[in-house]
Parts: C-alpha cells; structure tokens; sequence
C-alpha cells in the first residue's frame, strides 16, 4: 500500500515537471519566434506578374511603397491598410521580362533608396537560358558562408549565361532562380538566427532575387520560417496548386520546379504531399522537372541514409515512397541538403532499398565520354529513364562522413554551391567551392529519337522507346 502511494506521487510530480517543462519550451519557441527588430526589404514569389516585397520595422507602422520601370520615377503607389511592423505588399499586373525599381518605407517617409540593390525582374515568358543557384545547409553565419557565397558571385560574374537568341541580354539578373534546400538558420531557426544565418550575409540578393526555401529540420525548431516567407500554396508561380505553403511547385521558362517537404508533412505514399506530387507531374508539360527536398535518399556523409533511426526515417521514407513517384514521371534532377558534404550520383532508376542492394542494374548511364560527364535522355519525358540525385550540404559548413554509397558517382568533403544552367535541351551542373575552383561538372542532354538500352529493373517501368 505504502509502495502505491509513492509510486502515485512520483507519477505526479512527473507530471507536474513535464508541464512545467512544455510550458517553458512554449514560451522559449513563442519568443524566438515573434518577428522583431528591423529587416531590410526582400521579395518573394516572384513570377511573371507579380511579386511580394517585404520588410520588417520596430515599431508599429502604416508601410508604403512605390515603384516604377525607371529610377528616378516611380509612379505606382501602394499603401498597406493598417500599421504593422512585418510589412508585406504585393503587387500584381507587372509585365513579363520586365525590370522594375521600388523604395519602400511609411507615410510620410521613404526609406533609403539604392538603384543597384532595389530592383526585381519578372520571370520571362520563355526564355531557352535559365541559371539557377543552390546553396544546402546555408544557415550557419561565418567565413565559410561568405566564402562560399562569394566564391559563387564571382563564378557567376566571371561566366555570365547568355540568351542564345541575343547577342547580350539586358538587365538580366545574375541569378534567375535561387534555391535554399533547408537549414537556412542555425541552431534553431529562430528570427534572430534567420537575421544572421540569411538576412544579413544575403541582403544585397535578397533585395531582388525571390528565393524558394526548404523547410528543414533546423528550420522546424522554431516558428519564424512560415511568418517570414510567401510561398505558392494556390499556384501563384505555376504548378498545380498544393494549398499549403510546406510544398509547392513553379515554373520558370521550360523548367517545372517541385519543393517537397521532407521534414514535417507525411511521407507516406498515400498521404497527401504524394497524391498532389503524382496530380502534379501529371499536369506538367515542362521539358525539364527539378525536384528540391532537405533529406537525402542517398548519402554517407554526416548523416547515413541507411540508418532507420537516423532522422527518424526520413530518408528512407523519400527514398521507398516518394522516389517511385519522381522517376514513374521522368524527373531529371533531385536536389537535396542534411550531410554537409558534396555528392552526386550516376544516372539511377529503382534504387529504392539500402546501399546493399544497390547493383548495376541501378545505373541507367555512368555518363562518361572522354572525360566529358554528360547523360543523354529522351526528348520527351518518359518513365525510368534514369534521374540525379544531388546532395549539396556544405554551403556554411562542412561535416565528416565516408563518401562512399555506391549510388554515387563522386563524394567531396568541401564547401560550396551548386550553379545549374538550363540552356533549352541542355541541362548543365557545376559545383563551386568555397574557393572558387569548380570541383564537379556534368550535363543532362535531352535529344528527339534517343533511345536508351537501359532495360528497366521494375515491373512498373513503363515505356523506355
């Protein structure tokens, strides 16, 4: 009996400590959460006609905002309905391959205006180049984050990506799509750690490059990323409309874009981030499908996508449940973060178990030709024609691991980030170094009447003419 009534009352002040715990934790999250301080301005979602810009201030404010084609001259006004002080206006009816100026600011006071910061530049209707650049993990603030971002900068100025149909092309950004997979702050993804790991290091880019962001798993510590970041849940940018911000999809030019959530939707293949994903790829006609998600199908860096416990699952959930799906609809490349580290795979199709199961049947094309790294595929998209898988961790910090999943055809353990040109029926991928070397290069050519002698290793493979 004695027994019973202590064990009654450890229960109750375990009780007790857990709720004092939680409601601890509650106001922790709730506090690091809340958008304080001031923000520069930033855009978001920006498509070929419309764009967010976006701002925060100390104080309570009715924001304002003006803009126009020309600097000295912005003609169009926009004022918010109320004062806040996480200011967000839209603006609509823009036209497409179009730059616009804005200086943002409250009424009765304009904020400073910079020309060569304060611009956007509307997504064309079609345009055959298109460069994308992706940083993974990039949320730790530092040297290696500045080094990686400015050995980037540099690539980029150094090599400009041309229209082919032009002899130059005028005021074109540097960056026409910019891709975040995940962990875009550390440790928590607080607001101030949003300010540290993102604002500030990317400000001047930020200021008139829209980004697409992963939700990572640093990212799902604290509520900051939702309540700074506008994304197409209603198919704003193209896609198939997901109604919810977690997971979307856009399109620029002739690539269909995919953002997946790895860390807080379920993963199941029956679950509704998959049954949107099938609807989705369904619907594309887009030649070229990239895919973003944070966790890995396939790594042996600093995390190991065959541990079950290892993220609880949820690289083996993206690779058994979600993989199938990407390659049934010919998905070219998949782009993810989590290990801090570079890897890249062969051309793969149907490897959905662990690293020892993988077999040669696995890679639809090892790529080389005379030391020249390119995989060919159809010109239409077909089903289990083989797609990349990309891990690209190591744009703030780099982590340990063995490199050695046979899934892939290269391991680095360097910081970096990823340069991707999309030039009509080629698809071309570079990663650059924290110093400015490019370390991993490889295409994807898609070519009309190819066929692959790839024989297919699943009942479900489809059509391979």
């Amino acid at each position: 009996m004695r027994l019973t009534v202590v064990l009654k009352k450890v229960i109750k002040l375990l009780m007790i400590v857990a709720l004092f715990y939680a409601a601890a934790r509650f106001i922790v999250v709730f506090r690091d959460s809340r958008l304080t301080g001031e923000r520069a301005p930033y855009i978001q979602m920006l498509s070929q006609s419309s764009v967010y810009v976006r701002w925060l201030t100390k104080d309570h404010h009715v924001g304002i905002l003006r803009f126009g084609e020309d600097p000295d001259h912005m003609p169009t006004v926009y004022v918010e309905p109320s004062s806040v002080t996480n200011h967000s206006v839209e603006l609509t009816g823009l036209k497409p391959a179009t730059r616009y100026y804005y200086q943002v600011g409250e009424i009765g006071h304009y904020h400073d205006f910079d020309a060569g910061k304060h611009w956007f530049y509307t997504a064309p209707q079609d345009s055959p180049a298109t460069r994308i650049w992706v940083i993974g993990d990039s949320g730790q603030a530092g040297e290696i984050q500045q080094q990686v971002r400015d050995a980037a900068f540099e690539w980029m100025q150094k090599n400009p990506l041309l229209d082919s149909r032009k002899a130059e092309v005028i005021d074109k950004p540097m960056v026409d799509v910019w891709l975040a997979l995940g962990d875009l702050a550390y440790r928590s993804g607080s607001n101030k750690q949003f300010q540290a790991g993102l604002f500030e290091p990317y400000e001047d880019l930020l200021s008139n490059t829209s980004l697409w962001p992963v939700y990572g798993n640093h990212d799902d510590r604290r509520w900051t990323y939702f309540r700074i970041f506008d994304l197409p849940e209603d198919a704003e940018a193209g896609g198939l409309a997901s109604n919810t911000e977690n997971y979307y999809a856009f399109n620029r030019s002739n690539i269909h874009f995919i953002v997946l959530d790895s860390q807080a939707s379920n993963r199941a293949a029956d679950a509704d981030m998959a049954d949107w994903l099938k609807q989705d790829l369904a619907e594309n006609t887009k030649p070229w499908v990239v895919v973003a998600f944070h966790h890995p199908p396939y790594t042996k860096g600093s995390h190991d996508s065959d541990n079950a416990s290892d993220s609880r699952g949820r690289m083996q959930d993206m690779r058994k449940n979600i993989l199938p799906i990407l390659e049934r609809a010919g998905v070219d490349l998949v782009l993810s973060g989590h290990s801090h580290m570079y890897e890249r795979s062969y051309l793969l199709d149907c490897a959905y178990g662990s690293s020892e199961a993988f077999s040669i049947s696995n890679i639809v094309s090892t790529g080389v030709d005379n030391k020249n790294i390119n995989y060919i595929k159809p010109m239409q998209a077909k089903s289990h024609q083989g797609t990349i898988y990309m891990v690209a961790g190591s744009s703030a910090k780099v982590d340990g691991g063995r490199l050695d999943h046979p899934a892939h055809y290269l391991g680095l353990m360097e910081a970096g980030s990823v340069v991707i040109d999309v030039v009509a029926n080629r698809l071309s991928v570079r990663f650059i170094n924290n110093k400015g070397q490019v370390r991993d290069k490889f295409s994807i050519s898609k070519q009309a009447g190819f066929k692959s002698g790839y024989k297919g290793c699943s009942s479900d493979i489809g059509s391979l003419q």
